[in-house]
């Protein structure tokens, strides 16, 4: 059992510090994304107890969630999010909302639609090849509006360090789950440097994104959302601390 890859096969599947959905804080703690991968090292009956194949995080996912048959992936979704069709049309059924982030098998890829290896079909142009990259803070930008949601890390819904951590990987950028390993683990120090588009502006328990000299995108609980504001006025939010500012 030890070592066992599970893949993920719903939009996104919780990662919980303990094996207990009604738990208020044997809580989520982070998320994998459909495709990704759960090595696995203790099976229950409904629970598999591990950590996540690209980052190391540790937890409990449910196994109604996950599957041992699969093919390996080889595109991902670089939209915010996008439907899984039953045909190639899209006045057909929809099977699916996957989000930015999630990774797919394509078979086929046609000029309008990529044909999965359940035979669904995904609008082509919201995919790129696994071994894409791209630029960090434009793939940030996408995420504009997201709805924001405690260890979260997609277009379905994100938190502030899964933002930077799905955006670093578009860049072919390894990044840790949460903000106070990042802050250490991220770029080089650029506290005393001019700011410029793509810092990385770190603050107690929070992270963003610089998508200008003076503006950051971050995903928030003040607005509930992934949004745009002045850095004057976030940093002020963090009682005018800020603790690292990071550039790639």
């Amino acid at each position: 059992m030890t070592g066992a890859r599970w893949k993920v096969t719903a939009p996104a599947a919780p990662v919980r510090e303990q094996p207990d959905n009604e738990a208020l804080r044997g809580k989520l703690e982070s998320q994998l994304l459909f495709g990704e991968i759960f090595i696995a090292e203790e099976e229950t009956a409904e629970w598999l107890k591990g950590h996540c194949a690209h980052d190391g995080y540790a937890g409990y996912v449910e196994k109604k969630n996950l599957t041992q048959e699969f093919a390996e992936a080889t595109h991902i979704v670089t939209a915010q999010r996008t439907d899984v069709y039953r045909d190639d049309s899209i006045k057909s059924p929809i099977r699916m909302t996957l989000g930015f982030g999630a990774q797919v098998t394509v078979k086929d890829m046609g000029e309008k639609f990529a044909t999965l290896d359940d035979g669904t079909h995904i609008y082509a142009a919201h995919l790129s090849s696994l071994s894409s990259r791209e630029d960090f803070t434009a793939a940030a930008e996408k995420l504009a509006e997201t709805p924001y949601v405690w260890g979260g890390r997609g277009g379905l819904g994100i938190d502030c360090s899964g933002l930077v951590q799905i955006a670093l990987a578009r860049a072919g950028i390894n990044a840790p789950r949460d903000t106070e390993e990042q802050e250490k683990a991220v770029g080089q120090d650029a506290t005393d440097k001019p700011r410029q588009r793509g810092d990385i502006v770190y603050f107690p328990g929070h992270v963003g994104i610089m998508v200008d000299d003076k503006n950051i995108l971050h995903a928030n609980a003040t607005h509930m959302k992934t949004c745009v504001e002045p850095l004057d006025i976030v940093t002020k939010r963090s009682d005018g601390i800020i603790t690292a500012i990071r550039r790639i």
